[in-house]
């Protein structure tokens, strides 16, 4: 909770709480607001407002008069807005220099969803002003989204959208959303139920979609701006949709995360000559990656995370990856990191290797990794020790080994003396910081 007294700083023209995610929009963990603090009506920034249950702590009323804000505004706690009218009279409509604006709801008990069941009248009364330029709707426990939410009548700036969170959530109470042609930004998860609008705006240049919003991928068949393209839960397939890929000439990073059943990469994946970055989180089922990478050429970082049957990166693969930066291989049990060929990552610098149960020492072909400047090894807790050629790594400057075997703490000890290169060995070395 704020001081009790703010409300007393009737000149105070700016309020910051918590950490800006790059839109203006902060991420705080303030759940409630103190009493009074409509008040203050010189704010122009008023980063989060926490709507709350507690007697001696604001309600939404207390933006009625705050019509000055500008730049970001993070409204969290609207399960606790049981009454429409006070999200109306919170008069977002009259707040015109608002540009980004982040509605929460956590619904986290059963008392509390029966009380959301005028969820759509809240977020249907909390409409703001028509100069927004980016929207985040987290949480939201209805079954239909208010017809402004997207829409190019009533947001015709908007550029971004994100929508998070809504298992419920059915569509649009408006058959027929059209959404703003300037929209660059379409985030969608965690919508299992909601069919995505299309067509989608020509102008659309970073796109995350679910298999429940679109089984066949056909929302990005006609995207050739897109640059940034997220797949996720397609749970029941074994490979992705291929042919609406096949347009995608501008796609610089390509996220794969969430598809248990997925066996393969998508083989269409070696004509995207333009990729820079790929990411694939939680696939369980994938056990090699021998397709797809052949032609990444310009690709400079690949992420593989918590692929529990993974066994092999093929050599034919990484070849061909000469532009590579960073590689960060992490929580892949079964991955055989003695089999992954490095010697031909000519331009890797960073290195990251976690939570890899098989890697009992470093693969042999990384001390021709000339360029490496960064290795980050942590919870590998079958490595016993490091070789001795690592020390004459040219470029090496960082060396990280966290939460590893008790053994390799004792043959690495001197380690740390070594000129330009600051090494965190073990956990009994966690803070421990040379320059």
């Amino acid at each position: 909770m704020l001081p009790k007294h703010l409300r007393n700083m009737r000149k105070l023209r700016k309020l910051v709480i918590g950490v800006s995610n790059g839109f203006g929009i902060h991420d705080a963990k303030l759940t409630c607001m103190p009493l009074g603090i409509g008040e203050l009506t010189c704010l122009k920034h008023l980063s989060s407002f926490g709507v709350s249950q507690l007697s001696d702590s604001a309600g939404i009323l207390e933006l009625e008069k705050l019509n000055h804000l500008e730049g970001g505004l993070s409204i969290n706690g609207l399960q606790y807005v049981l009454d429409p009218m006070d999200a109306y009279k919170a008069n977002l409509r009259s707040k015109e220099n608002l540009s980004y604006l982040c509605l929460r709801w956590r619904v986290v008990d059963v008392d509390i969803e029966i009380k959301c069941n005028n969820s759509k009248e809240v977020l249907e009364a909390i409409q703001p002003h028509s100069n927004v330029q980016a929207l985040a709707v987290y949480g939201y426990p209805g079954v239909m989204l208010p017809g402004w939410v997207g829409s190019s009548t009533a947001l015709p700036k908007l550029t971004s959208l994100s929508l998070d969170d809504m298992p419920n959530v059915e569509g649009w109470s408006s058959n027929c959303l059209l959404l703003p042609s300037c929209l660059q930004v379409l985030d969608i998860n965690k919508f299992p139920k909601l069919k995505i609008p299309t067509p989608l705006p020509s102008s659309i240049t970073r796109l995350s979609v679910g298999k429940g919003n679109d089984p066949s991928l056909k929302s990005v068949e006609k995207l050739h701006n897109l640059s940034r393209l997220g797949i996720t839960e397609f749970n029941e397939v074994e490979t992705l949709p291929e042919a609406p890929l096949r347009n995608l000439t501008c796609l610089q990073e390509l996220l794969i995360n969430d598809c248990d059943k997925l066996r393969r990469l998508p083989t269409e994946l070696e004509n995207f000559s333009t990729i820079r970055n790929l990411k694939i989180w939680r696939c369980g089922g994938l056990k090699s990656m021998t397709e797809g990478l052949q032609n990444l050429t310009s690709l400079s970082e690949l992420m593989v995370c918590n692929c529990q049957s993974l066994k092999s990166l093929s050599e034919s693969s990484l070849q061909h990856l000469t532009a590579l930066q960073t590689l960060k291989l992490w929580g892949c049990p079964e991955l055989e990191i003695m089999s992954v060929d490095f010697q031909h990552l000519i331009s890797l610098r960073d290195l990251e290797l976690r939570w890899l149960p098989q890697l009992t020492s470093l693969p042999e072909e990384i001390q021709h990794v000339h360029r490496l400047q960064t290795l980050d090894i942590r919870d590998c807790e079958n490595l016993r020790k490091l070789p001795d050629w690592l020390l004459e790594l040219p470029a090496l400057t960082s060396l990280r080994v966290l939460q590893c075997h008790p053994e390799l703490h004792r043959r690495c000890e001197d380690w740390n003396r070594i000129p330009n290169l600051r090494v965190e060995n073990h956990v009994e070395f966690r803070n421990h910081k040379l320059q």
